[in-house]
């Protein structure tokens, strides 16, 4: 009975956890569930922009840079541009991850990561370009989507600007 038991338990873990790894699916690049939607663009055709802020808890070691004083504290993070359809689906994104230290009445970021990606195939996406400077980062790219005549029908162009305060406020 107690064998019975644990088999159920197991088998409902395994469900539960494979429907959060197919929930996180629709956010490129999400490492937890620590988001925040931040903002909603519409840009026409029924599709819209949904910016979202979320921790990058598992970001690469390698974009820690130097050894910060105490009162200070290093964070990495990540703003993501999705541009969606009007059911919702992610057409394509441009995102950056910054590592940022804050503290002592000042903010820094010491390392930034674009990218972009369709996810779609009729929209095609540029490289991310990305620079950063003082206490923010960015990341632009371009989207263009590819009517039924094989015509371009809608460019967007976005750039997605992380910024970080003093104490630690993302935006």
């Amino acid at each position: 009975m107690m064998k019975k038991i644990i088999c159920v338990w197991v088998l409902v873990l395994l469900v539960c956890t494979t429907t959060v790894f197919a929930e996180e699916a629709d956010l490129p690049g999400r490492n937890d569930d620590n988001q925040v939607v931040v903002g909603v663009e519409y840009v026409g055709n029924g599709n819209y922009i949904e910016i979202v802020i979320f921790d990058d808890k598992f970001a690469d070691a390698s974009l820690i840079q130097g050894i910060t004083p105490l009162a200070s504290k290093t964070v990495t993070k990540t703003k993501l541009y999705n541009c969606k359809n009007a059911e919702g689906k992610v057409m394509w994104y441009v995102k950056v991850t910054g590592t940022f230290t804050y503290g002592n009445g000042s903010a820094k970021c010491t390392a930034s990561t674009p990218s972009a990606a369709s996810r779609n195939n009729s929209w095609k996406v540029s490289k991310a370009t990305g620079s950063r400077s003082g206490n923010w980062c960015s990341a632009t790219a371009t989207g263009k989507h590819y009517g039924k005549n094989g015509k371009v029908d809608q460019t967007l162009t976005r750039t997605v600007k992380l910024t970080c305060s003093p104490t630690g406020v993302f935006s």
